[in-house]
């Protein structure tokens, strides 16, 4: 039986990782790990696209060595897009949804319609960074670029047509771009004539599972199957968790998304209220979600020191917050402050000054601070999720790069009061090879997709002390 690849591109790092079921259980090795880092072009905070495209081939390569790779799925981070011109060549690079052309956009959309019908009508969280925001900043300030555009790609689209020379774009990937009509799961009318975005540029939106098409033959890679699995991460990790009951779930990575499944979205003043976003999921399932600041605080924070010559392991990291027996300083970690690049510590300082509170000192004391900050905002989301749903959570599932914390995990399960399970680390791209495999005809569907992964992979359960 042939292998499959995932390769999951995250927005600080990327990996390609071959999956093989056999005798019941899905087997993982990982083939390439790359960093992910912005560049500069004209101004423009921006993605690497040659770079990133050279790691997936390169990936490709290093895969069909070790095994016959039957197919492969792509996910990425969601929001940010790339625009084909009439020759299907692209425009120019895509941009970064942390680049601060959109700074001030919420205020002038506001002012030409209420935030409030946007967010009925779409169900997607207001964030200047949403998909929609990012074009109407563009047509504004980068209007040559804009008006060239025929076609326009989400970024795991956009590797896709780079592989196959095929167009569409895939459903929870599509749905976090608050231009999608969050129960036909299509392209919102309402939403493209309101802003004037010309219908004809957005491609077909396919469900998971769709067979895309081959590998172009001049790449040399066979004929390798395209899959449009759940191509936004959030999404693919979803399918991950090995539980048949109602679970809350949070994905740990450079951004923290926590929620829960439900068969149809929540459009409510309270959800908009507490910015909850309804996002698609496998089966036309809804995801309700709370997307705050992740790990991200804590990469910066690494990157500060690195700066200064000091170089702390992840490992080191954690140990050295754990070694604090008492927080100080709480910060808002979805406060602006915190969203761009720069001066993490100089930033929690005057975060600190400004709401009088202790002044965090050693390098221990700012990773605590971080940690537990962003675990007492887990618990505010969960308690909005509660509200919103009616519904009462006893497990949280922790997944991705965070749940590989030992210490991180046990301050969340103290600090919610409910039981942490935790360990599938590469979450995300289980859930890319799960799709891969019911597309395949290899598994019958996502609920016997996840009774193969709880056999495969050893969990972690943290009680609340």
């Amino acid at each position: 039986m042939g292998s499959v690849l995932a390769v999951d591109l995250g927005a600080s790092s990327g990996r390609a990782i071959i999956g093989k079921l056999e005798n019941g259980k899905i087997d993982l090795k990982e083939i390439s790990k790359f960093s992910n880092k912005p560049i500069y072009k004209r101004g423009v905070m921006s993605w690497d696209i040659d770079y990133l495209f050279s790691e997936i081939k390169k990936s490709i390569i290093e895969a069909r060595k070790i095994t016959e790779i039957e197919s492969m799925g792509i996910d990425t981070w969601g929001v940010d897009f790339a625009l084909l011109n009439e020759f299907g060549d692209l425009i120019t690079f895509p941009a970064h949804y942390r680049d601060a052309r959109t700074n001030d956009v919420l205020r002038r959309v506001s002012n030409l319609v209420s935030l409030q019908d946007l967010y009925r009508v779409t169900g997607n969280r207001i964030m200047e960074m949403n998909t929609l925001f990012q074009l109407l900043a563009l047509r504004e300030k980068n209007p040559q670029f804009f008006y060239q555009a025929k076609t326009i790609l989400l970024m795991a689209d956009l590797f896709n047509y780079l592989l196959t020379g095929k167009i569409a774009t895939e459903c929870s990937i599509a749905s976090t771009t608050q231009l999608t009509n969050p129960y036909t799961k299509e392209w919102s009318e309402y939403i493209l004539n309101s802003f004037e975005l010309p219908s004809e540029i957005f491609p077909k939106i396919v469900g998971e599972g769709n067979c895309l098409g081959i590998i172009k033959p001049e790449l040399g890679f066979g004929k390798m199957k395209v899959i449009n699995v759940c191509q936004h991460d959030t999404a693919s990790a979803f399918i991950s968790i090995p539980s048949e009951n109602r679970f809350l779930f949070i994905s740990c990575g450079t951004w923290s998304l926590i929620g829960t499944e439900l068969n149809n979205p929540i459009l409510s003043e309270e959800a908009m209220k507490f910015n909850l976003t309804n996002e698609s999921g496998y089966n036309r399932t809804t995801r309700l979600l709370k997307n705050c600041t992740g790990l991200w605080l804590i990469q910066e924070l690494k990157r500060n020191y690195e700066e200064e010559g000091i170089n702390y392991s992840y490992g080191e990291i954690a140990e050295m917050a754990s070694s604090v027996s008492f927080n100080k300083c709480f910060i808002n970690t979805d406060d602006e402050i915190f969203l761009e690049s720069g001066d993490i510590r100089g930033k929690i300082i005057a975060y600190a000054k400004k709401t009088n509170q202790s002044i965090p000192n050693e390098p221990k004391e700012f990773f605590r601070c971080a940690y537990e900050s962003l675990a007492h905002k887990y618990r505010e989301a969960i308690q909005e999720i509660e509200i919103v749903t009616d519904e009462s959570f006893e497990e949280i599932y922790i997944v991705g790069d965070g749940s590989e914390t030992t210490f991180f995990c046990q301050l969340i399960a103290n600090i919610t009061g409910k039981k942490v399970i935790a360990g599938l680390t590469e979450a995300t791209a289980i859930g890319n090879i799960a799709i891969q495999l019911i597309a395949l005809k290899k598994v019958k569907d996502v609920s016997e997709a996840r009774k193969i992964i709880s056999n495969s992979f050893n969990l972690i359960t943290y009680m609340p002390v």
